[in-house]
């Protein structure tokens, strides 16, 4: 017979064998046994927590014709037919794999044929997010109103990828990541029934691995029985997942404790050379040490069995909650660098040098060596010298200030003077130079772009030449381009307005002067959403970005230096709606054509 892999031979065939999921497996059943059965369900979480099975066992109930308090009886001919793949009205479809619009369709036109063995067609498409937009639109229809006799069950690990519209045609279900203790008795089950020796803490090392998903802690631990098929036992399991032995990282947390860097390296480079990774030390150092801060912070009892030897619990009382505050947070850093380093060792070390240093012995040490120069302070005469001294400064530098320009005199009410103690006028002059040029920094007005001025012409441009026919057909299609842009890319459109558009140019305010100057640096995103804006407005239009605190003064300034302009513009246009009044009226079709219609109720008026 052939070989069949645990996590396929133990797949739940009840939804009372399935793990973790209670909440949503008792409302389906329940759901099953009141016949109040919704036309389209989607089931989301992470991998390996139960979303398919949960989809089969629910396809397979729907069309047994002799169920049990909700659940499938596992032996009529329906239910045969669906465990061993052959029932012809329970139809899987990998989305990742048929994401077309061609496929949707062909389920389109295949759903009004009714079911020909069972009560309801049921159709299980898996990673659903793969699905293209096209073939999301082509579903949309079928999903929200389908016929009676037919189910949608839509499974995915990436919620965040399914449009919104899908989302609000079904019925949710979030599947949650299965406990560590589920997970290992699960396992326990399993191999009481088939007979095989196992070690306790072999399962937990599995179990910890796994992640919350059954699927892989099942893999693992057929792994594991691939290796030695007589137990499962606890070197094994280290060698195999490449997990720290935890004696080993109980030695490691304690030297850490005791700030004994040379113990700590040892111990972390004899668990390396047995096959351990720096994520796994660091992962375990993490796991340990916050269950060690239940144990010395809140007396958590149920902590104590993660403990190999009772003298460790006692050992950790012993510490003050920030130490491990630290090396929780020192340990995580670590785990992000890991992510940018092809030499896997050298942030470990590095976290563990950092974590073995007493910094607040340091800081006490600095602060009472800077208290004690301090503390023997000049005379009082000395002091009252320095701040004659210090005054004299002040007033000297009041009066060349006063005989500056007036432009720059109007940053001098909010400008603050830092004094050199060493009391030179040309210190004083360096100081002085260096806070104006500090004061202008700060000037709000200067954040529209690397060349100020020439992205103040744009924005001139767009605004002489604006009309409101371009920018009302801008933001007819804003809305669109929700549709068609990533996730990730979706929040620049919340950020950015347009606010004037001329026939060949839009102007946009961005919120945030962040991201104002990410935009302005991603050409990619620029283009992709300028070809989008002409893909919708069947229009080409180049984008000019302007800060949102700079665009009322720079349309502020624009007004002012063209009000001639704008007012001679404007009577324009005025004068041009009266005259085509004057010539409607002077018309003599139009008024007899009037008068055909009203009779004598029209009278024409100069």
């Amino acid at each position: 017979m052939v070989y069949q892999a645990l996590y396929r031979k133990w797949r739940p065939r009840t939804f009372d064998s399935v793990i973790g999921q209670e909440a949503i497996t008792d409302t389906l059943k329940n759901a099953i046994i009141r016949n109040t059965i919704s036309h389209a369900f989607l089931f989301a979480g992470p991998r390996g927590t139960g979303k398919t099975s949960c989809a089969k066992i629910f396809a397979k109930a729907l069309n047994c014709t002799n169920l049990k308090n909700g659940e499938p009886c596992n032996e009529c001919e329906n239910c045969k037919a669906a465990d061993k793949g052959s029932m012809p009205d329970i139809m899987e479809i990998d989305a990742a794999s048929n994401n077309g619009v061609d496929e949707i369709r062909e389920i389109r036109d295949k759903v009004k044929y009714a079911p020909t063995q069972g009560k309801y067609k049921v159709y299980i498409i898996d990673e659903v997010h793969m699905l293209s937009i096209g073939a999301f639109n082509a579903l949309l229809k079928t999903l929200e109103e389908p016929p009676a006799h037919v189910v949608f069950i839509l499974a995915t690990t990436e919620l965040q990828k399914v449009p919104a519209t899908i989302i609000s045609r079904t019925q949710r279900y979030n599947f949650k990541r299965i406990s560590k203790s589920d997970l290992e008795k699960r396992m326990q089950y399993i191999l009481q029934q088939e007979n095989i020796k196992y070690d306790e803490k072999a399962l937990s090392v599995i179990a910890q691995v796994a992640d919350g998903g059954m699927r892989d802690a099942l893999s693992i631990l057929d792994q594991l029985l691939s290796y030695e098929k007589e137990s499962v036992n606890y070197d094994d399991a280290l060698k195999v997942t490449g997990f720290a032995a935890r004696e080993n990282i109980e030695k490691i947390l304690l030297s850490l404790l005791n700030l004994d860097a040379e113990s700590a390296l040892k111990f972390s480079r004899q668990s390396l050379s047995e096959g351990a990774s720096s994520k796994n030390i660091l992962d375990e150092l993490i796991d340990l040490t916050t269950n060690s801060l239940m144990i010395n912070k809140a007396g958590d009892q149920e902590n104590d069995s993660n403990f190999l030897t009772d003298e460790f619990a006692e050992k950790v009382k012993e510490f003050s909650p920030a130490r491990f505050f630290k090396l929780i947070t020192l340990a995580n850093d670590a785990l992000n660098d890991l992510r940018y380093t092809n030499q896997q060792q050298i942030p470990l070390e590095v976290f563990l040098v950092r974590a073995s240093q007493n910094e607040e012995k340091k800081t006490a040490q600095t602060v009472s060596k800077n208290i004690s120069v301090v503390t023997p302070a000049a005379n009082n005469n000395d002091l009252q010298a320095e701040i004659a001294a210090l005054k004299k400064q002040v007033v000297e530098l009041t009066q060349k200030v006063g005989k500056i320009s007036q432009p720059t005199a109007s940053f001098d009410k909010d400008h603050v003077f830092h004094i050199d103690n060493s009391g030179s006028s040309s210190n004083a002059k360096v100081k002085e130079t260096k806070e104006k040029k500090q004061v202008k920094k700060v000037k709000p007005v200067k954040k529209l772009s690397k060349n100020n001025d020439q992205n103040k012409k744009q924005v001139y441009h767009v605004l002489e030449n604006a009309t409101r026919e371009d920018l009302n057909k801008v933001k007819e299609v804003w809305p669109d381009l929700q549709s068609v842009l990533e996730v990730s890319e979706r929040a620049l459109l919340d950020v950015l307005k347009p606010v004037a558009a001329s026939p060949d140019q839009i102007v946009m305010k961005c919120k945030y002067t962040l991201w104002f100057e990410k935009a302005s640096s991603d050409s990619d995103l620029m283009a992709k959403l300028t070809g989008y804006i002409e893909k919708f407005t069947k229009h080409s239009y180049d984008i000019v970005l302007v800060p949102d605190n700079d665009w009322l003064d720079v349309r502020q300034e624009f007004v002012q230096s063209h009000r001639q302009e704008l007012l001679a513009k404007k009577k324009k246009e005025i004068q041009a709606v009266q005259e085509e009044k004057s010539q409607e009226a002077d018309n003599p079709e139009v008024v007899n054509k009037a008068k055909d219609l009203f009779g004598d109720l029209v009278r024409v008026k100069d």
